[in-house]
């Protein structure tokens, strides 16, 4: 199997204005993929497009050859930008209502990812990086077969990052894959088997991190700096 996940053609007009515009692309099982771009450039509102947060006005999305149904969207896991979690409960009864919506949870790779956070303070009352490394851990603890993250590292500290990514990494090992949208393009390069470059909506780069290196001499970094003008897009 070449393509876990294609997107073929996904418009999204949000407020009379095109958000997505045609963005096609595919991920391959066992990959890590990069999804970069600057602010503004759609890359939130396509994972939720993927997720079925949103529905797309256009274009078709494929889940192992199939078009996503329903039944289906528990086998792609999404985390948002900021915490679904309910924020009055103790981080300890968060996980058991994240494990009733979602039964199987793999408990090893749960309290792997979650490390040393204080379960019996409130969700409300975590530090925005704890916050995050428990949201990411419930995510990456289910059984599903695409992990879409949104900005998942921003709040962890600086010297967790690599750990942290390198354990998200070895959830696509086999047949799963992951898509991250993150500003922290230094920090997640190690990791991504693939790149996925967003501006205005459309996708103006995709391919390889490793092809991107050999063929161009590049690093996803300089890459990016190439294209986006230091920021601009």
């Amino acid at each position: 199997m070449e393509k876990l996940l294609e997107a073929e053609g996904l418009y999204k007009i949000l407020e009379g204005e095109h958000i997505l515009r045609g963005c096609t692309f595919s991920l391959r099982p066992g990959s890590v993929t990069g999804l970069l771009g600057p602010n503004g450039a759609g890359k939130s509102t396509l994972l939720k497009v993927l997720a079925g947060v949103w529905r797309a006005d256009w274009g078709v999305i494929r889940l192992k050859g199939e078009p996503v149904a329903r039944r289906d969207r528990p086998r792609i896991a999404y985390m948002a930008d900021h915490s679904l979690l309910p924020q009055d409960l103790t981080a300890r009864r968060a996980v058991r209502w994240y494990q009733s919506l979602f039964p199987g949870l793999d408990r090893d790779r749960l309290w792997a990812m979650a490390g040393e956070l204080p379960l019996d303070r409130k969700v409300r009352a975590l530090t925005k990086g704890q916050a995050e490394r428990l949201d990411l851990a419930l995510l990456l603890a289910r059984d599903a077969d695409v992990y879409l993250l949104d900005e998942p590292l921003g709040g962890v500290d600086p010297v967790e990052r690599a750990a942290v990514l390198a354990e998200a990494a070895g959830v696509a090992e086999g047949n799963k894959a992951l898509l991250i949208a993150t500003h922290l393009v230094h920090d997640a390069e190690p990791i991504l088997d693939d790149v996925l470059f967003l501006s205005r909506g459309h996708v103006v780069y995709s391919g390889s991190a490793e092809d991107l290196r050999q063929r161009e001499g590049l690093s996803v970094e300089e890459k990016y700096m190439d294209v986006f003008g230091g920021g601009r897009g």
